[in-house]
Parts: C-alpha cells; sequence; structure tokens
C-alpha cells in the first residue's frame, strides 16, 4: 500500500490506493473522504479537525484525505468542484457529503449519523454471548448498552432474557411490565410466559407453607430464617436478603451467628453488583 499512514486509520489516498481504502474498506466500516488543497485556508483548519474527531471517535470511521494539487485523476472522477469537499462512503459508495466551511459541531453530526450505533453493536455481542452459555459476560454487556440508550425496548428485551436465564426474575418482571404494547412482539409474549413459569415453578409448596405461616405466627424469627433459605434456593435473592436483613436488625446473633453467615454467603455468590451493594452497606450498619 503506497498511502502515507498518518496514524490508524487515517490516510492520505492516491489512485493506486483508492480502491484498497476507499471503495473496499467502506465495506468494513464507514471512510470520511475530504477533498483538499494547500492553497485553501478553510482546509488548513478543517483537517486537523477531522483528525481530532477521527480520535474521539475511536477508529470508528476512516478518514480518506485527497489532495486535489496532486490527484487529478480522482478530482476528475467525481467532478470536484470546490475545495473542501466531504463524502461519507458506507459499503463501496458515496451516501452523503457537503462542500465548503462548517462548524466542528455540524461535522461531527453529520459523522454521527453514518456510524454505527454503539449500544446496537453492544446489543449484538450480548446475544453472541447469550447464544453461547455466556451468561455473566451477556449481562454484563447488555447493561453497558442500556447505559448508552436507556429507550431502546429491543435492548431491554434482550436485559429481561438475560435476567430469566440467570433466575433474577425480580428484575425481569418491572422490564417487561414497561414494554409498550406496540413492542410486545413474539419475543415479548415469550418472555412473559417464562417468567410466569419460572414464578410458578419457584413458589414451592415449602414456600407457600412458611408464607401463610409467617403472616400467622408470634415467633416470626424461625419461619423468617427458614423462609430465607427457601427463597434462596429458589434464586429469589432479594426476598431472601430483605427477610435476613429484617432478621439481623431484631438479632445481630440469631443461631449463633447462622443467619449472618447465610447473609455473607448469599451476597459473595449472587452475580447482582447493585442488589449485592445494597445489603453489605445495610449489614455493615449493623456489624459497624
Amino acid at each position: 500500500m503506497q498511502a502515507d499512514i498518518m496514524q490508524a486509520d487515517i490516510f492520505d489516498v492516491t489512485m493506486q490506493d483508492f480502491q484498497t481504502i476507499i471503495a473496499e474498506g467502506s465495506n468494513n466500516k464507514p471512510v470520511l473522504v475530504i477533498f483538499w488543497s494547500n492553497q485553501c485556508t478553510i482546509c488548513q483548519s478543517l483537517l486537523p479537525t477531522l483528525e481530532q474527531l477521527q480520535r474521539e471517535h475511536a477508529n470508528a470511521f476512516t478518514l480518506a484525505k485527497v489532495d486535489c494539487g496532486t490527484e487529478q485523476q480522482i478530482v476528475q472522477h467525481f467532478e470536484i468542484k470546490s475545495v473542501p469537499t466531504i463524502y461519507m462512503f458506507v459499503n463501496g459508495q458515496a451516501v452523503d457529503g457537503f462542500a465548503g466551511e462548517q462548524t466542528t459541531d455540524v461535522i461531527n453530526g453529520f459523522i454521527k449519523k453514518h456510524l454505527p450505533d454503539p449500544a446496537l453493536a453492544l446489543l449484538t455481542d450480548a446475544q453472541t454471548l447469550f447464544a453461547q452459555g455466556h451468561l455473566v459476560e451477556a449481562k454484563a454487556t447488555i447493561l453497558q448498552a442500556q447505559k448508552l440508550n436507556h429507550e431502546d425496548n429491543q435492548i431491554k428485551l434482550a436485559l429481561a432474557q438475560i435476567y430469566l436465564a440467570l433466575g433474577e426474575f425480580e428484575h425481569a418482571k418491572p422490564i417487561l411490565a414497561a414494554i409498550p404494547m406496540a413492542d410486545q412482539n413474539m419475543i415479548y409474549h415469550s418472555l412473559v410466559s417464562e417468567l410466569e413459569l419460572a414464578e410458578q415453578s419457584s413458589q414451592t409448596p415449602e414456600i407457600a407453607a412458611l408464607e401463610e405461616r409467617l403472616l400467622f405466627t408470634e415467633d416470626k424469627h424461625p419461619i423468617q430464617f427458614q423462609l430465607a433459605i427457601q427463597y434462596h434456593q429458589a434464586k429469589r435473592y432479594k426476598e431472601a436478603l430483605n427477610l435476613l436483613y429484617g432478621l439481623l436488625c431484631d438479632d445481630l446473633g440469631y443461631e449463633n451467628g447462622d443467619a449472618k453467615k447465610t447473609m455473607l454467603d448469599i451476597l459473595a455468590t449472587v452475580d447482582d453488583a447493585v442488589l449485592v451493594s445494597e445489603y453489605r452497606r445495610k449489614l455493615y450498619s449493623l456489624l459497624y
């Protein structure tokens, strides 16, 4: 390749490498092409701006610079009438462009319009990890996607699916309840059915009996402790931790410390950073 590589994915393009960098390269990611000239004052300030934007977007697009003073064949091919002229190439085709001076904000908006949505890219990664059975990694990835885009219901459904697979039903339920009717597709209805079955299976006869006894028994501590253990076994972690915390508020040394040990064991094994942080903080407030 004869291009002078200024840094990763920033090129001075010649006729010899035009096909490789722009036509073929834009099949992998967008390529922003600037036609510029040494005699153009605007170009002299625009070039470093584009390079800075390319770095800020973490090489999400390629910057290709065409010197109109030396690359007349490319200039004639694109019938460039003035400089600077900018084109955005995607999948081998020029899909958008503008000529003349623009503010940095306008140029950045132009670039963003043609870049892949990072949240949707993370969604794809999470779905791949989920399909491979890497549930913990899939959860971490989809939570990153949700931070970038809180409103996307496709991301919400993927998160609910992962929560269900991890047995974190209490987190999946509010997500599904908030999905608007317009987005209640086949995946949504499948997840709702899965949640209903999971809730039914988690409501064992033992749990139902203990819940009823808790309502009518004066000495509630033994029932709370047994029910917390049953909740834990049914992966109803928040309910288990809430019961144990209430028990420890009344008697920090209950059952010679077994209740405290059980709570610590649950906190050490549950893969829910927010829930664990909340109940560690509550427990430490009792201990110290």
